[in-house]
């Protein structure tokens, strides 16, 4: 039995590392949107299912069930390496029939069934494993439990092992397709050392599984029950852990590396729960009490924590390392996820015990029994990510799921002989979860609308929605009067994206700054935010229609609430909004663009880096039109100097022309293409010339063409000096999104790195036809923004100011003393001529001598 234990938490590590690559391969080919992700895991999940249903009644009849489990473990491990190199190496091919169909209803339906194809042959036969090792495991004297919560402990323990060292490890030093083959490995190895270890055993008599069990006092409602437990059970623990992902990303930050910790901390849960199991091998009526009260427990719990789970969201103050990362991660989750976990781990093998009879058909009725609990868990999965919260929120559906998992401990208190407390405390239970499922989720709202960067309140909560993909708020914060109207969006507790100035200026220059290097036509704006961006290119006569994606629903409802800063864009007969995966409509779409701007979360937050890889560089290249332009937003507050140089190494793999535009200290623009860059200036001077898109420019501080131009930065050779020797990213290596090795956050004075190179030639960028009076100015209008840029690294005082005197021909430096005239209105408005606006007014006046209206 040692080895058996063995053997199977290796099984365990292998399923779980092959799920994980399979899940993020998948998201590749399929896209990433909450349907997508869905399908994949209920295929996986239902594989897993039809798997142990059938391999059951097989196992029971096999005169070497170690020998069945070695095949079923051997074709595992074949079919999840095949999986890996068809959806790792095979996408293109894999593609064709999805573009043959386009977009629509067909199209999504072969996509589903290629997956189905690919995914369900090693699901299905890992879901097989369990009743083959079980029926060898299960001896003959009446002891089933206990053997089998052991296996199921020591199998859900590898599983956890797999998670942790797959996330925290394995991707970042092998790569994702590797650390597929490698579980793939594992697997065949498991398969080889049970071959091994079964040679010297003899055959078990099969006629054993023709004999009836004989009937128990007290089993007559048993099998029912134990199925009913099962399947309640599944739906409330797949259920919780897809709100649980959603809700730990505000305290552990929407990391890869949390979301790794917390599937590690819910599994390890279940190892617990299973350990308790296996030491109560008790009669029926015994059995059926401990899983009526797990049941109950359990759902207490998820209620509860409703009235809590506010104070556990909290943003914590980021410590530093990877140390206090973890210690974070694991003081909120752990609270959270463990008691719940644990008696679902306790409720399995218990259920086990009612539903099997007889050792001789132990592994039929451990197939059942786990296909049922497998099926709960696809509809708890399901419901809870594309129903229960984008119709009820988060709170209310963790709530309702409890409910479900609080009936199931009804069903088998119901069933007890003597239960009247069991009934009783059933009924409270399930009363509590519908109460907490009806009131107002007004406290986890206020939770996801603080910034997770400095746990500020919101002054002001303009929109809340929680949708199929994630939670979006917008607050007005208080910036003070330099920002009095801005806004900030918050996706799952991250402060993503605010209209405040600098960021304003940044988004407005990646969507003009292409639309004036690209020929007319189409464009493509990924990831929408604010529509700044999605307005800055629809503002331009040149760009005759604009297709916007995002993969958030709940992004998009929120344009109406920037109509003042974008321009109420989604109106816009030019554009056409679509909620879908960027990255999957530029795989599939026939269209080529003129231009593409990319404005994704920065690539440490999980699921984005697919968005900044070489892989994805490629893609969009061949769906630009001859002369096509790509601008990449990069962002240096949001990452380290190591992941922001090693994005910009890849960029240039991918594109032989490149410039990097820095309109603010904190966010750069990348623009890419085959075509050599050269800004027109006859064509930058009509664009001032248009009464649309001259407005969209000045709101954004960039009144002139001068203004724009001395935000250019870097040419290729700037750029490539800047990023010798960074790492390149790939969809194999997307080794930034793993910060371990990285670190965390780029500081202003590391940005001095990037200023420090000497600039790229504006004279080259404008061409030979350039007017002097205008490159005369850009120049000038540079230097200022690079003592701006100076002023704002080495917080130099008298910096900011050369940057602020109105030669410089822009209001932007002005702003960031605080002596814009708009600034200084809202001062005397809010202190009705007081004396901060007097004070204000006085130093502007001497910081700035000459420059105030």
């Amino acid at each position: 039995m040692p080895l058996v234990f063995a053997l199977f938490f290796v099984s365990g590590a292998a399923c779980l590392i092959l799920e994980t690559v399979v899940r993020r391969l998948v998201g590749l080919y399929a896209g990433t949107e909450a349907t997508a992700t869905s399908l994949t895991l209920a295929l996986f999940l239902g594989g897993l299912a039809a798997g142990a249903a059938a391999a059951g009644p097989w196992a029971d009849r096999a005169r070497r069930p170690l020998r069945l489990y070695a095949l079923l473990e051997a074709g595992a491990g074949l079919t999840s390496a095949a999986a890996v190199a068809l959806l790792a190496h095979g996408r293109d091919v894999l593609l064709a029939p999805v573009r043959a169909c386009g977009p629509g209803a067909l199209g999504d339906l072969v996509t589903a069934g290629i997956v189905a194809a690919i995914v369900l042959p090693p699901a299905t036969l890992m879901g097989g494993t369990l009743p083959a090792i079980a029926r060898y495991a299960v001896d003959e004297a009446s002891r089933i439990v206990t053997p089998v919560a052991r296996l199921y402990a020591i199998n859900t323990l590898g599983a956890a092992v797999g998670a942790a060292v797959a996330g925290f490890v394995l991707f970042e030093a092998l790569g994702i397709s590797e650390t597929g083959y490698l579980g793939a490995a594992l697997s065949l190895a498991a398969s080889g050392a049970a071959i091994a270890a079964g040679r010297g055993l003899p055959a078990a008599d099969p006629a054993r599984t023709r004999a009836s069990a004989p009937a128990r006092a007290g089993d007559v409602a048993a099998p029912g029950v134990a199925l009913a437990c099962a399947a309640s059970c599944g739906i409330a623990a797949l259920g919780y852990e897809v709100i649980w992902t959603r809700l730990l990303a505000v305290p552990l930050r929407s990391y890869a590396y949390s979301f790794s910790l917390m599937l590690a901390l819910l599994l390890l849960g279940i190892v617990a729960g299973a350990a308790l199991a296996g030491r109560h091998e008790r009669a029926s009526p015994r059995v059926l009490a401990m899983l009526a009260w797990a049941q109950i427990l359990g759902a207490a719990w998820v209620a509860a924590s409703v009235a809590w789970l506010p104070w556990v969201l909290r943003p914590a103050a980021e410590g530093s390392g990877f140390g206090a990362f973890l210690w974070n991660g694991l003081l909120r989750a752990t609270p959270v996820v463990l008691p719940p976990t644990l008696a679902s781990g306790l409720a399995f093998p218990l259920a086990i015990g009612l539903y099997v009879a007889a050792p001789g058909r132990a592994a039929s009725g451990i197939g059942r029994l786990y296909a049922a609990n497998t099926a709960g868990a696809i509809t708890g999965a399901l419901a809870a990510a594309l129903l229960l919260m984008p119709s009820l929120g988060a709170s209310r559906a963790l709530a309702l799921l409890a409910a479900i998992g609080a009936a199931g401990g009804a069903v088998a208190a119901a069933a007890l002989p003597r239960g009247r407390a069991a009934r009783a405390a059933a009924i409270a239970v399930l009363g509590a979860c519908l109460l907490a499922a009806a009131a107002t989720p007004t406290r986890l709202a206020a939770a996801f609308s603080r910034p997770a960067r400095d746990g500020e309140d919101a002054s002001q909560r303009l929109y809340f929605a929680e949708g199929a993909n994630d939670t979006v708020s917008v607050v007005r914060r208080s910036y003070g009067f330099k920002d009095p109207d801005a806004k900030s969006m918050i996706v799952n507790g991250i402060a993503m994206t605010a209209t405040v100035k600098p960021v304003w200026r940044y988004m407005a220059a990646e969507g003009h700054l292409p639309a004036l290097h690209a020929p007319p036509g189409r464009a493509l704006v990924v990831c929408v935010g604010t529509g700044i961006t999605l307005a800055a290119v629809a503002s331009h006569r040149t760009v005759d229609a604009v297709d916007a994606i995002d993969l958030s629903g709940a992004v998009l409802g929120a344009l109406p609430v920037f109509r003042r800063e974008n321009e109420g864009v989604a109106e816009n007969p030019k554009v056409r909004l679509a909620r879908a995966d960027g990255r999957h409509h530029l795989a599939t779409t026939p269209l080529r663009y003129a231009l593409i701007t990319l404005e994704p979360p920065p690539p440490v937050v999980a699921g984005s880096v697919h968005l900044y890889t070489l892989d994805f560089y490629e893609l969009c290249k061949r769906r630009l039109a001859p002369g096509g332009v790509l601008a990449q937003w990069l962002p240096l507050h949001a990452q380290s100097e190591a992941s922001a140089r090693a994005v910009a190494r890849t960029f240039l793999d991918a594109f032989p022309h490149a410039a990097l535009w820095l309109p603010s200290i904190r966010d750069a623009v990348l623009i890419g293409s085959e075509a050599p860059l050269h800004l027109d200036p006859s064509r930058l001077l009509a664009a001032y010339a248009d009464p649309a898109t001259r407005a969209n420019l000045a709101a954004a501080y960039l009144e002139t063409p001068e203004a724009l131009l001395g935000t250019y930065l870097l040419d290729r050779d700037g750029i490539a000096r800047w990023s010798a020797g960074a790492d390149r990213i790939t969809d194999d290596r997307p080794s930034m999104e793993f910060f371990l090795r990285y670190g965390r956050t780029m500081s202003d004075r590391e940005i001095g790195a990037l200023v420090d190179v000497p600039p790229g030639s504006l004279s080259a960028m404008l061409g030979d036809g350039a007017p002097p009076g205008l490159l005369e100015a850009a120049r000038a209008a540079r230097a200022a923004h690079r003592a701006y840029l100076r002023s704002e690294i080495d917080a130099d005082v008298a910096a900011a100011r050369a940057a602020a005197i109105p030669g410089s021909g822009t209001r932007f430096g002005l702003y960031r003393l605080g002596c814009d005239a708009p600034q200084l209105e809202t001062l005397r408005r809010d202190t009705s001529e007081g004396e901060p606006w007097r004070r204000q007014l006085a130093a502007c006046e001497r910081l700035v001598p000459g420059a105030l209206p």
